[in-house]
């Protein structure tokens, strides 16, 4: 990914991405309408290797602009805001390590709705709430699992009732998911009883409680 410092600086643009109507319009016309070209850093980001994008960057382009649309409606506090930016802008290092995360886990998402609810968790990161190290785990977590199944995390997020005496075939699938995900773990191989794990609790918390629209 050429222009790499330019993805991450596109962080700040407020409200830039608005007006782009990412539902009206597919990954082709994103690129080649030069709708982009006004948006400060990633404007500069496509156009430096507009002529050779193949179909996989094109895709990725909409995929990024998503989750800026995203980041652009959270609400963080001005300080912790201007915290990050300030470490964004001024150290290169930190710069590479934050924008090449999220380019790779941005890319990775196969639905619109990881891709948005991924915001929530870099806001939860940037308020200082999760650790880096932290924020890496909770995002290979949200990689793997279908979000469709994270609300069953409070649900089972109990010691009480865990007698099963008949079970619904649809939660018990989301309950295998949730598991293989590392959000969930089965105590003990003679029981059915399946509780969540601190990543379980902490990605239904910053992703789907604390989701901000």
């Amino acid at each position: 990914m050429k222009n790499i410092d330019n993805f991450g600086l596109s962080l700040f643009n407020k409200d830039s991405t608005k007006k782009i109507k990412l539902n009206e319009i597919d990954f082709e016309e994103i690129v080649d309408s030069g709708i982009l070209d006004s948006i400060p850093y990633l404007g500069d980001a496509i156009s430096s290797y507009k002529g050779v994008m193949n179909l996989r960057d094109k895709i990725f382009t909409k995929k990024f602009i998503r989750f800026l649309q995203s980041f652009e409606n959270q609400t963080i506090s001005e300080k912790e805001y201007n915290d990050f930016k300030d470490r964004i802008v001024n150290d290169k290092n930190y710069r590479i390590k934050v924008t090449e995360t999220l380019i790779e886990y941005i890319d990775n998402f196969k639905n619109t709705r990881k891709i948005e609810v991924y915001s929530n968790l870099l806001t939860a990161y940037i308020e200082k709430k999760i650790t880096w190290e932290y924020f890496i785990k909770l995002s290979e977590c949200l990689e793997k699992v279908d979000l469709n199944y994270l609300d069953i995390i409070p649900k089972i997020d109990t010691t009480d009732g865990k007698e099963v005496q008949n079970f619904n075939e649809n939660e018990t699938t989301g309950e295998a998911n949730l598991e293989s995900s590392g959000l969930a773990i089965r105590m003990s191989v003679w029981s059915s009883d399946i509780y969540p794990t601190k990543y379980g609790k902490d990605l239904y918390k910053y992703v789907v409680n604390d989701n901000i629209s």
